[in-house]
């Protein structure tokens, strides 16, 4: 609709937030597109000046390993690229901004992040599927609303005093059996 409006002359582009000046980035690779013999890194970064992918041995502290410049590409996108199997290795990336480096983040659509968040994971997903992964199906529903979706967060579920849990707050409190509440239900 805003589009529209500024083609039409209704709005000018200066009475646009600056949020609204930004280029639009319609492809669907931003993050880590993995192969064994290519991995190709994009962001999407409209401000900065540079950008650099940074690759860890570990997945905190240390330096890095090696800085990968990135090259300006469309949409306000940034594209790093490295050659080969640089699976099981860490990255971030940080921009350049006003002239100034900024804080290292990690890739907003990492599939896997290690501790808190602060470096994603370079790993080849693929291989990860257990037997059978290709050929798994979802249940037949009549209706799209006839699937019931839980969510459940692992220490919530488990932490309660009473909750006869070993484990409490832990994966594993989760696979205990025979745990049960002062009122008798089931809690593991």
């Amino acid at each position: 609709m805003l589009i529209a409006l500024i083609h039409q002359g209704i709005v000018a582009t200066s009475q646009l937030p600056d949020f609204a000046k930004y280029p639009v980035y319609a492809g669907n690779d931003l993050g880590l597109k993995y192969t064994p013999t290519l991995s190709i890194f994009r962001i999407w970064a409209p401000t900065a000046e540079r950008a650099e992918l940074l690759l860890y041995q570990e997945a905190t502290g240390g330096t890095a390993m090696q800085n990968i410049s990135m090259k300006k590409s469309g949409g306000g996108t940034w594209v790093g690229e490295l050659a080969g199997i640089p699976k099981n290795k860490w990255y971030a990336f940080r921009v350049m901004i006003a002239g100034k480096w900024m804080e290292e983040v990690p890739d907003p659509y990492a599939k896997i992040v290690g501790v808190n968040g602060k470096r994603a994971y370079i790993a080849d997903i693929n291989s990860s599927n257990p037997t059978g992964w290709k050929e798994d199906r979802s249940p037949a529903f009549a209706k799209k609303t006839d699937a019931i979706i839980y969510e459940l967060h692992t220490r919530d579920a488990s932490i309660a005093p009473s909750s006869g849990i070993k484990h409490k707050g832990k994966f594993l409190g989760l696979t205990e059996t025979g745990t049960k509440n002062p009122a008798g239900f089931s809690t593991g």
